[in-house]
């Protein structure tokens, strides 16, 4: 298997560092490559994104110098699925290298967030932090601390922001790489939600489920990473 690199979104109100402990898992010619968003880790003092467009044209800026001579895929989880959709298309129109394989996760296609049934992101303060909790993948800490709170309450509700008020843009060209949508059997994505990706999609996409509710990937690293391991080194057969 050749070398390629993996870029990995993180979900609503998370960082680069949910994907550090991937690298215990995947092959050794995977380099794994997991993306800072605005706002948080090393890049805490860079203001905080007004549209989903604004974060995938921001990651483009940050890997399109890593992607000239190197195969790549690209990996998605929830916020970061649609990053990755839209980072597909800011990649399309630069003319530039474009991935081998995009891996959308924890998410519904695109199109269908015009028939979102709650907004939150413009609740009251504790209105908000109790519905973030109910979805599992804040710890509650993050709330009881006051300096946390202070940093992370603003970066989630952003986050919830761009993504309840992202509109999708038809007439896009349909992804022509490999294309891998992957879900946990108990989150509240319904099969049409899933099954709509691949109306953006040249070639049937892959669709996988695992055990767990929509932060799967948190409880099942050893077997999303192998999946991974495994989709990626097919498609090396036709990048080598």
């Amino acid at each position: 298997m050749s070398r390629i690199k993996l870029f990995c979104l993180p979900y609503a109100g998370s960082s680069a560092m949910i994907y550090y402990q991937w690298s215990k898992f995947l092959d050794k010619d995977i380099d794994l490559q997991p993306v800072e968003l605005a706002g948080r880790g090393s890049r805490i003092d860079v203001p905080l994104y007004d549209s989903m467009n604004g974060a995938a044209r921001d990651v483009y800026c940050s890997i399109k110098n890593q992607i000239k001579d190197t195969p790549y895929a690209i990996f998605g989880h929830s916020m970061g699925s649609w990053i990755a959709f839209e980072l597909y298309h800011e990649l399309k129109k630069s003319g530039l290298r474009m991935p081998e394989h995009v891996f959308f996760s924890g998410n519904r296609a695109p199109q269908l967030n015009v028939k979102r049934k709650r907004i939150i992101h413009n609740l009251p303060e504790n209105e908000f932090k109790n519905a973030i909790l109910k979805m599992g993948g804040t710890p509650k800490a993050v709330f009881e601390d006051t300096e946390l709170a202070k940093i992370f309450v603003p970066l989630i509700r952003a986050d919830y922001k761009i993504t309840e008020k992202y509109i999708y843009t038809p007439g896009k060209s349909k992804l022509e790489c490999g294309v891998s949508i992957l879900c946990g059997k108990d989150d509240t994505i319904t099969e049409e939600g899933i099954e709509a990706w691949n109306e953006n999609v040249l070639n049937e996409a892959e669709i996988v489920y695992f055990s767990g509710g929509h932060f799967f990937l948190n409880q099942n690293v050893g077997n999303v990473t192998a999946y991974i391991n495994r989709t990626l080194k097919r498609a090396d057969s036709y990048v080598s």
